[in-house]
């Protein structure tokens, strides 16, 4: 019965790793597909750090087991009874080794954090984009600066370029920006600007999404980006320049209203300063006058 018992133990064992692994093998786990070089050094520092753990995890979970059936309650009891002293080399080993563990993963975790910092921006032969992003209840507004466009819950981008974001909100009071094949989460907060720079390695469409519960509409805010050849990004923005919409203040007005499962749309003008006007709007008077240097790249 024991036996029987030890078996079907290590058959669920086995049975559980073989579907993590099918989970995390599938494309839709997107964590484990990067399609960026911010994703893949991030997915690498997390598979190291497991990595690392595991020299301590998978040798302590033996030595439990193997205490388990060495005292367990079937054997005699002069047996369980009896002590024996471990010493002070086999107390440092248990000491020592978890210790240079923690110390190796530290350096590699402070050296990837300055390397994935997501202000940090990203070497390239081609010019970066600027694209402005402002959180809506429940929807994502993306102004294209230099190109005189608006779209949401929808953003494109060329493939092989650095993608400059300039994050911020309007209304709620906090939102995470989140693009898993592409880069790691990051907040966008009212009256506050942060950069995210990202890029894509190849073309593809990608999915994105708040990862910070806002509330009601928050399962249904999500966004397109797609990643296209630079020919393909040029002939998208022209065809989004002869949109009849424009993005006024008048229309922002009611933009902002909340609102939930918001359709694509496309604006083929902005108004001048409008990403200015949003993010200053809440800083009072005396700081109107104000202006961010990420709005000058």
């Amino acid at each position: 019965m024991k036996k029987i018992k030890f078996i079907v133990g290590i058959l669920a064992l086995c049975i559980a790793v073989f579907v993590i692994f099918i989970v995390l093998s599938h494309e839709k786990t997107l964590l484990t597909h990067p399609k960026g070089v911010i994703a893949r050094g991030e997915l690498h520092l997390i598979v190291t750090n497991i990595l690392l753990m595991l020299i301590v995890v998978i040798p302590t979970f033996i030595f439990l087991f193997v205490t388990i059936w060495k005292y367990r309650a079937s054997r005699s009891q002069t047996q369980n009874t009896r002590q024996q002293s471990h010493g002070v080399f086999r107390e440092l080993i248990l000491w020592i080794i978890p210790a240079v563990v923690v110390v190796v993963m530290i350096f590699v975790t402070w050296k990837a954090t300055h390397k994935l910092d997501p202000y940090k921006s990203l070497a390239s032969n081609n010019k970066p984009l600027v694209i402005q992003v402002v959180a809506l209840d429940w929807k994502w507004l993306f102004i294209y600066p230099q190109q005189g466009i608006a779209s949401v819950n929808y953003v494109q981008f060329p493939e092989k370029t650095p993608v400059h974001f300039t994050l911020s909100a309007d209304g709620s009071p906090m939102n995470s920006f989140w693009l898993p094949q592409l880069s790691g989460q990051i907040y966008a907060m009212t009256g506050m600007i942060t950069p995210l720079h990202v890029m894509a390695d190849e073309t593809g469409e990608y999915t994105g999404r708040a990862a910070e519960i806002n509330g009601k509409g928050f399962a249904d805010m999500t966004f397109i980006a797609k990643s296209t050849t630079q020919a393909d990004f040029e002939s998208w923005v022209a065809q989004v320049q002869q949109s009849p919409l424009h993005l006024t203040d008048s229309v922002y007005r009611e933009l902002v209203k909340p609102s939930q499962k918001n359709p694509i749309a496309f604006y083929g003008a902005v108004e001048e300063g409008l990403f200015h006007k949003i993010v200053m709007k809440y800083m009072g008077p005396t700081a109107i006058s104000w202006k961010a240097p990420f709005l000058e790249d």
